[in-house]
Parts: C-alpha cells; sequence; structure tokens
C-alpha cells in the first residue's frame, strides 16, 4: 500500500483544475519521482467521488467501480499517492471514514483549498448556470442567503468550517491541510507554490505551461449564457452533452476569449459574505489546522470600484448584442475551420495511395481483356 496519500477535497472553485491539469500532465516525472497519481484518465477522479457517494446512499454501482479501481492501484503503490477532486468537499462524516479505512494503512492527508467568498460565489453561480441553474445571479445569492442552494454549487461544498470538520472526523485535525488561494494581483505561480509546499513536491523539470482554462465569465457573457440557456433543446439539454457543447465549448471556448468585465456580488451580499468569510477564519483560527497561505485571502471583500460595478442582472439589450454578435462571429469561425479539415479527411480518405495506385493502371488493363480469361485456381505453387 502507499506509505502517504494526499486526498485533495476542493473546495470547488479554488484553483482545482489549475491544480489537477498541471499534475496529471506531469504524472510520469511524478511517478519516477515516487508519488502515484492513479487512473486511466482525468475523469476517474471524479467517478470515483461518485461511487463513494452512490454507495454512501445505498444506491446501486458498477462491480468494479472508479474509487476501486483508484484505490486498488494504490494499494499495489509502494511509494506516495495522490486522490483529487473537489467534490469529495461534500462527502459525510460516514463517507470520509470509509475512504479513509479504503485507503489504510497508508497515512491519508486532506487538502483543503480554499479562497474569499466574495471572489468564489460569482464563479460558483457561472458553473451552476452552465448546467442545471437559469436563475439570475440576484436569486442565486437570495438562495445562498437561505441556504436553498443544493448539491455542488451551494453550502455543502463551499462552508469550509463544516468541510474541515468532516475530514477532521476520518483523519485528526494535524492531517488536514488548509491552502489558501492567493488574492487577486498575486502572482500567478503563488497558488501552485504552496500547492508544492504541501505536498513536498519537487517539480524541477515540470511542464508548467499546461493549465486547463477554467477561467470565469465577464458579466455580459453570462447575461447571454442565460438567456440563451431556456432555447436549449435535446440532446444539448443531456448531462454530458451539455458539459461538453455548453460548459466546455460555448462557455470556456468562446465566452471566456471574449474577456468581459468581471463582477461581485452587489454590496449587501458582498458584506453579507465578508462576514461568513470572518466566522471561519475564527473557527480555523481556533481549531489551529496546518496551513500554508494567509488567513487575510479569505477575508477579501472585493475592493473598491472606480466607477459603475458590472452585474450580470444588468446587462442592457445593447451590450447583450454586441456579445451575440462576437459570438456568432466566432462560431462561424469555428464552423468554418471543422468543415475545412472534415474536407481535408475526405480527400485523403478517398485517394488512392501507396500500394492501390501502383496496382490500378494493371487493374485497369486486367478488366480490360474480357471474359475470355481463365478463371481456374492456380496451384499454391505457382504464387510468386
Amino acid at each position: 500500500m502507499a506509505r502517504r496519500v494526499h486526498l485533495h477535497v476542493g473546495l470547488p472553485k479554488t484553483g482545482t483544475t489549475y491544480l489537477q491539469t498541471i499534475m496529471w500532465h506531469n504524472r510520469a516525472l511524478l511517478r519516477e519521482r515516487g508519488l502515484l497519481y492513479p487512473g486511466r484518465r482525468r475523469l476517474d477522479h471524479y467517478n470515483a467521488w461518485q461511487q463513494v457517494r452512490r454507495e454512501g446512499r445505498g444506491k446501486p454501482v458498477p462491480r468494479k467501480g472508479a474509487w476501486t479501481r483508484l484505490s486498488d492501484q494504490l494499494g499495489r503503490w509502494s511509494g506516495d499517492g495522490l486522490v483529487s477532486h473537489e467534490f469529495f468537499s461534500m462527502a459525510t462524516p460516514e463517507e470520509a471514514a470509509r475512504v479513509v479505512a479504503d485507503l489504510a494503512p497508508a497515512e491519508v492527508h486532506v487538502v483543503v483549498t480554499a479562497r474569499a467568498y466574495v471572489r468564489q460565489w460569482p464563479a460558483m453561480w457561472q458553473e451552476a448556470l452552465k448546467m442545471h441553474y437559469d436563475a439570475s445571479f440576484d436569486q442565486f445569492m437570495a438562495d445562498a442567503r437561505t441556504d436553498r442552494l443544493k448539491g455542488a454549487w451551494g453550502w455543502a461544498s463551499q462552508d469550509l468550517p463544516a468541510v474541515l470538520e468532516r475530514w477532521e472526523y476520518a483523519v485528526g485535525r494535524e492531517r488536514v491541510h488548509l491552502v489558501t488561494v492567493p488574492a487577486p494581483g498575486s502572482p500567478r505561480s503563488l497558488l501552485w507554490d504552496r500547492w508544492r509546499e504541501v505536498l513536498d513536491l519537487d517539480d524541477t523539470g515540470f511542464e508548467m505551461d499546461v493549465h486547463y482554462p477554467n477561467e470565469s465569465l465577464g458579466a455580459p457573457q453570462a447575461a447571454l449564457m442565460r438567456r440563451m440557456k431556456p432555447q436549449l433543446t435535446a440532446p444539448l439539454t443531456d448531462g454530458p452533452t451539455k458539459h461538453r457543447w455548453v460548459r466546455r465549448y460555448l462557455g470556456h471556448e468562446v465566452l471566456v476569449p471574449q474577456r468581459g468585465a468581471r463582477f461581485l456580488p452587489r454590496p449587501d451580499d458582498r458584506a453579507w459574505l465578508v462576514g461568513r468569510a470572518q466566522e471561519a477564519v475564527d473557527a480555523i483560527t481556533e481549531r489551529g489546522y496546518p496551513m500554508v497561505g494567509d488567513l487575510d485571502d479569505l477575508l477579501d471583500d472585493g475592493g473598491s470600484a472606480a466607477g459603475p460595478e458590472p452585474y450580470p442582472d444588468d446587462v442592457g439589450p445593447e451590450e447583450l448584442l454586441d456579445v451575440a454578435t462576437a459570438t456568432i462571429e466566432q462560431m462561424v469561425r469555428d464552423v468554418r475551420e471543422l468543415t475545412l479539415e472534415r474536407d481535408r479527411w475526405r480527400a485523403r480518405a478517398s485517394a488512392p495511395s501507396g500500394l492501390r495506385a501502383r496496382v490500378a493502371p494493371l487493374a485497369r488493363r486486367l478488366r480490360g481483356r474480357g471474359d475470355g480469361a481463365d478463371h481456374s485456381e492456380t496451384d499454391e505453387d505457382d504464387q510468386p
């Protein structure tokens, strides 16, 4: 069994994709240095969480689910290991205990990445919007304040003291490590440096410019996404299809590159979130979890804006039309490029090549000799 396993449980929207992508891309180097990042593909870590959650709720799972496969791989490994998916933040105490038991006798350390709530909740709304949530940001914040948000995009994954406490029950306080996401304006590499420190990771020779883009939408781009959602029809309403084409293609590949104005909650919601963040910092300070970073990172209030602040619910028709026009233009470009690529592949597939090209003239001459040819079988010894 692995000697030590770091279990990275999120929180969602705290740089998890950035960290996971770098680790996955460099997993061969990690393995050489004694750290196993198991799985055949990154999605295995998400599916591992799904198995844990389904079994925790008494639902059927495949005979050998993703969590079983990952824990089996770690069981055959003699070095250190890493499991990383942000939805493990939602684990109940019982599910957390089961995960740790499955990794025994490895020494399990839980890593929790966290950032300021005023930065977190706009990103949370956008992720919910790209998938199943259709309401405005104002309504989302109202639902947050009354604890009506369910699943991954609510307090089940975002209540930092509660997440820390649930995993503390499973591994002990001294093995729950908090990593804070640096405040805006910090060096881009600082989060990675903190992550590397908590894992005691040698990243010499790592390829770093590989992170998957998972940046936030601007206010007008988010407004367009929300206006479009009710128009979706099958198959775009199906979960996996929506994830690939609405979330990834439209959201990340078309709208994010437009670099729209970032937005924060309205002032009253912002003040409420800062209050929740202060409560979290007080609880963390009292419990004394091992930490890399600065608790002040969690108390960011968004600062003071120099002018009118953009807000997705307030985007007007003209601005929305500008974004929609740019979006259509980009999508036409994408369709053109894909069509040209398809046509090139079709041309290659239909063109004779290699042996076929050399044999074709001979075949035509033979066919031209008519039906008077001898069609009797040829002795094997006469074959060239």
